[in-house]
């Protein structure tokens, strides 16, 4: 199938989100490429999908203090995701059934043609996985982990959007409009690169070095110029404090980015973009907006946990759930021990700002 047919075939499921789209999984990096798989029914029609991407490096980031070991294990660490998938067409069960161990088969295809690591995935949490698809998984020797992400039905009326908002969290929004911070839709290709200058600042202050900057910020003009995401920027002062970037599609609205220059007041200014989205989704006729979330172990911490953080915005839980199939084990404890040590020199670096 032609990958211009792919976002109209998308559209036959009505709770397909933009991560399954050929704009998000599309990429000239040669460090990491799109694979889409269709499952046809006997008549030719297109009944399921799922779109991944094979990731060659060992990270999206690049730590000059891991470069060594990135050098040393990347041929080794090559993997396969998924986002909000598979997706499958049919209400009917026993036809879901065939169609769910088709695309499995075609990831374990996949996974010995590409000579994988490992495969993961995130399901979709605007549908129902149920526990005979969960079997199917689990049979197949995937690994099934709790997540949670907070959504909320853009159809209520404003009011009962704004009063689900935590007491604090609107009160911070109120604090910031008497501070002054203004809120402006990104409009020109100069201010995109100005969101890309802030991404760098952000990412400094975590001891990361972004790639591939050039190749990004042609994607995301072409996917805000036809609507698919989204980018609003929080001013103080004439100076550019925070950001938020969106991926639109389906009239779903996702939180992709939200961005910091950690200078004063930049908090609020967060706070006042995510609302301000909220009231451009809802004002543009969207159903839903998805804040995300993370594993559900995280939702019941403290304040420190950005699930936490999340919740404050009033969105409903929705559960889902991540997948995860090792094809080669101790690989994947080597991804894994990079992967820790970059997390925890995020973590050191963050706590410095």
């Amino acid at each position: 199938m032609a990958n211009s047919d792919w976002n109209k075939n998308l559209l036959n499921s009505p709770q397909v989100s933009f991560f399954q789209t050929n704009e998000y999984l599309s990429s000239t990096s040669k460090k990491f490429f799109p694979l889409f798989i269709s499952i046809l029914d006997e008549n030719g029609n297109i009944v399921g999908h799922l779109g991944l991407t094979i990731i060659k490096s060992t990270a999206l980031y690049s730590v000059s203090a891991f470069q060594f070991l990135f050098r040393l294990i990347e041929k080794i660490t090559t993997r396969g995701i998924w986002l909000y998938g598979p997706i499958i067409h049919s209400k009917n069960k026993q036809e879901q059934k065939e169609i769910l161990r088709s695309i499995i088969q075609a990831n374990d295809e996949i996974c010995k043609k590409y000579n994988l690591v490992f495969i993961e995935g995130y399901t979709n949490p605007y549908t129902i996985l149920n526990d005979t698809d969960k079997k199917q998984f689990t049979d197949n020797d995937y690994i099934l982990s709790d997540y949670v992400t907070f959504i909320t039905d853009l159809r209520k009326p404003f009011e009962e959007i704004w009063k689900s908002v935590s007491k604090k969290t609107r009160g911070d929004i109120n604090r910031a409009k008497k501070r002054n911070i203004i809120i402006k839709e990104l409009q020109s290709f100069d201010e995109l690169q100005e969101y890309v200058l802030l991404h760098n600042t952000w990412a400094k202050t975590k001891g990361l070095a972004l790639e591939n900057q050039l190749q990004d910020v042609k994607k995301m003009w072409n996917n805000h110029k036809i609507g698919y995401e989204k980018f609003f920027l929080a001013y103080l002062d004439d100076h550019l404090i925070s950001a938020l970037r969106l991926t639109c599609f389906n009239g779903v609205v996702y939180t992709h980015f939200v961005l910091s220059s950690y200078s004063k007041s930049t908090s609020l200014g967060g706070t006042l973009l995510t609302w301000h989205a909220i009231e451009w989704a809802k004002n543009s006729g969207m159903k839903i907006y998805d804040f995300s979330g993370g594993p559900k172990s995280h939702s019941k911490k403290t304040k420190d946990s950005l699930v936490f953080y999340k919740k404050k915005w009033g969105g409903d839980e929705h559960f889902h759930y991540n997948l995860l199939k090792k094809s080669k084990k101790f690989h994947y404890f080597l991804y894994m021990f990079l992967f820790k040590s970059i997390r925890t020199y995020h973590n050191f670096k963050s706590k410095k700002h």
